[in-house]
């Protein structure tokens, strides 16, 4: 090896103006001298130093492109072959750059080095291949005709079965028009399962045809990653097949594709074939994922589950599908009602499928159950407190969820479990024990749901008052009478006067809230305002809570307006300061206090990871009106970002209520910004912000095809909510619907859409 050869002009590079993740990239020629030591120990340290820094999570910066050459000859020296040709095609995959002067110009440096890297196609060691051709494919439209040559040339010599599906994919990826003929005579001929598997999912990906046959050739292989592919492309074959066919808008295919797959899991159990376990797992996986995108999926899906739940072993996969999809499904009921009666993991997860399914059998079971079945009572909690319940409009007409009905034995059972809860052991947050449970919210959540029929619990809620004051405090503000619940109001006014800020406030607040006294709450906060903790946007919300009776916060609340702009420079300090200007502009009116925080807000918009910031600044100018006008230059150029076009909208709609132009724009104008914003993927709060736009530019703005539009939004197959708590995504989902429905009645005047 000539290492003078490999680090010519190493350095001449000005390392110390180069950037990476660390800052100065002046370390980096150490490092890479470092990968070539004899000292394993040596190389191995430099080697995870530079993924560390150079390609960061992915990112890469100028530091990264300049070190390219240097790796690209290291590996053609057999320095650390397989890790560092890995890294070069992290490098040329990556679409997060920082601070390139030039977009791409990590990726054409790889691309410029190719020439180093294609003879390890033809390496003995399998692994350097499988790398080398896809670190090839990840420079895309940078790749020239020789490398493409090399891979069809290594297409045709290649004998293992993993790489061969590697460059499969990789001369599809680089040459779509040879994509068709590869991918045919894969799938038509005697080729080994893995590049079987590479050839369909070029099939999905590339929008070839496929007809039954290729969904039969899907099901033959099921399950799919027993075949070894998918780990350097970071997919998992089904869900990825799945969701290429629903994305080329071939919704009944991507259904039948994962139907299939549920058919050939149960099939296999019925053999007690050694890959039913993973061919279950894999097809429960693919039909999650699917439904997430997919409204009809569900429906369409859930008589090829119903055969899974009568096996144990593959009950265990089936049942948290049942509880998240929102599907009625009474067929469903005998099996969980079986399951749910035993004594493992899967009783507790079918009788939280059971509460959550609305099913009237769940209560009892609770109640018998209820220290054993964790899941079930955050299940019953959660209905309870709204977080799951579906609304009406997204079931059949006169269908609802409704929250967990009272029930006298599950009181007393929840009694029991308060009182006996000091006397248990407390298990750690990993050994799965109370405090991973949080048991003590979902079980004063239920009561405080409730409400005064739960009255008979006050003792054990008073007794469990001071070990858990959050929750406790909640559920008596919820529980008791303050006519005749005198000994509830000391008490929660002894909480209030002693322990920490956080517990005096909650027991503060529910006061506040039983008996109308907001003196205590305004004693804490008043005292959390003038120190100014780390949750001081927490207490500014609680301020709020209390509308008019927050007046004498006010002072306090203004010493925070008028805080210098460097004190707010942290998310939590200018939320908190938002929060003030809001309640501030509530009580008084006064726009010259509030604007200037709500600027400051708003020009979050250059911060990374500031959107949710300007967020909450635009939502807080849209309660001046009017008033807020002066801000309408800073709002303008927001309209560009579709996550912030809607509130943006909607604050323009406030301070022009009445006018055809909003600051010079038409209304319809506005209304095909805010739809653009409308997009599948969106977090549910995003996604009702465009709903809300619309409704508030009125019926003037929407012609019958905006308006085909919003029809879209709520009976179009592909779910516009897809981001958040992945149990969650559902059911927001249908929540938009049934919200998106109802905006399309207010705004139709056309009586087809009524």
């Amino acid at each position: 090896m000539d290492l003078r050869l490999v680090f010519a002009d190493l350095d001449r590079t000005e390392w110390s103006r180069l950037r990476h993740a660390y800052g100065s990239a002046k370390d980096v020629p150490a490092l890479l001298r470092d990968l070539a030591s004899p000292v394993e120990e040596t190389a191995a340290e430099a080697e995870q130093a530079l993924w560390s820094s150079i390609v960061h999570q992915g990112t890469v910066y100028t530091a990264t492109a300049a070190a390219v050459p240097f790796l690209a000859r290291l590996v053609a020296e057999g320095v650390r072959q397989s890790a560092l040709v890995g890294m070069l095609g992290v490098i040329a995959g990556s679409v997060d750059e920082h601070d390139l002067p030039v977009p791409g110009a990590a990726r054409r440096a790889v691309a410029a080095h190719l020439g180093l890297l294609l003879p390890l196609l033809a390496d003995d060691d399998r692994e350097v291949r499988r790398t080398t051709a896809w670190t090839v494919a990840q420079c895309r439209s940078a790749v020239g005709p020789d490398a493409r040559a090399a891979l069809r040339a290594h297409w045709a010599a290649e004998s293992d079965p993993a790489v061969r599906a590697d460059v499969l994919t990789a001369c599809a990826l680089l040459d779509p028009d040879a994509a068709g003929e590869l991918c045919s005579a894969a799938l038509a001929g005697n080729e080994p399962a893995p590049v079987q598997v590479a050839a369909l999912l070029v099939t999905a990906d590339r929008g070839l045809p496929w007809d039954m046959e290729t969904t039969a050739c899907v099901t033959a292989l099921v399950p799919l990653e027993r075949h070894g592919f998918g780990g350097l492309w970071e997919r998992e074959p089904l869900q990825a097949l799945a969701k290429a066919l629903h994305t080329r808008g071939e919704v009944d295919t991507a259904i039948d594709v994962v139907g299939s797959a549920l058919g050939r899991a149960a099939a296999l159990r019925d053999r007690e074939s050694e890959h039913a376990q993973a061919a279950t797992t894999e097809a429960r996986w693919a039909a999650e994922s699917l439904a997430r995108r997919s409204r009809t999926t569900p429906a369409r899906l859930l008589p090829a589950l119903l055969p899974l739940l009568d096996d144990p072993a593959t009950a265990a996969d089936v049942i948290p599908l049942l509880r998240t999809w929102c599907q009625p499904a009474p067929e469903a009921v005998p099996a969980l009602l079986a399951i749910a009666q035993g004594n493992d993991e899967s009783a507790d997860q079918a009788l939280a499928a059971l509460v959550a399914l609305g099913a009237p059998e769940a209560t009892g079971l609770l109640a018998r159950h209820l220290p054993e079945r964790p899941h079930a009572l955050k299940a019953a909690y959660r209905l309870a407190t709204g977080e799951t319940r579906t609304p009406r409009d997204a079931h059949a007409p006169g269908e609802d969820r409704t929250p967990l009905p009272y029930d006298p034995e599950l009181l007393d059972a929840i009694r029991v479990r308060l009182a006996a809860e000091p006397s248990r052991e407390r298990s750690s947050v990993f050994d799965g024990g109370p405090a991973a449970t949080n048991e003590p919210v979902h079980l004063s959540g239920l009561l405080a749901a409730w409400g005064r029929q739960a009255r008979a619990a006050l003792p054990e809620l008073l007794a469990a008052l001071p070990r858990h004051p959050h929750p406790v405090s909640r559920a008596l503000a919820g529980v008791a009478d303050p006519q005749t619940d005198a000994h509830v109001i000391e008490a929660l006014g002894a909480q209030a006067r002693q322990g920490t800020p956080a517990t005096r406030q909650a027991a503060a607040s529910a006061l506040h809230s039983l008996t109308g006294d907001a003196d205590p709450l305004i004693c804490v906060l008043s005292e959390s305002l003038a120190k100014r903790g780390n949750s001081l946007d927490h207490i500014v919300t609680a301020a709020a809570s209390l509308g008019e009776a927050a007046r004498p916060l006010l002072p306090l609340l203004r010493t925070l307006l008028a805080a210098p702009p460097q004190s707010r420079e942290t998310v939590p300090a200018i939320r908190a300061a938002l929060g003030a200007a809001a309640l501030v502009w509530e009580l008084t009116g006064d726009e010259r206090a509030v604007l200037p925080v709500i600027q400051g807000g708003l020009a979050w918009a250059s911060h990374m990871w500031g959107q949710e910031t300007v967020r909450r600044a635009a939502e807080v100018a849209g309660l001046l009106g009017p008033s807020a006008e002066p801000l309408v230059p800073d709002l303008l150029p927001l309209l560009d970002d579709p996550q912030l076009s809607p509130v943006v909208v909607l604050v323009l709609t406030s301070v022009y209520p009445e006018a055809d132009t909003l600051a010079g724009l038409a209304r319809t104008y506005l209304a095909d910004r805010v739809l653009a914003a409308a997009r599948p993927g969106s977090y549910a709060r995003s996604a009702s912000a465009v709903l809300k736009a619309c409704v508030a530019l009125g019926p003037t703005a929407f012609t019958d095809a905006r308006l085909g539009l919003i029809r879209d939004l709520a009976d179009g197959d592909r779910r516009i909510v897809g981001a958040g708590l992945q149990d969650q995504i559902i059911l927001d989902d249908e929540r938009f619907r049934a919200e998106a429905r109802e905006v399309l009645r207010t705004l139709s005047v056309n009586p087809r859409y009524s």
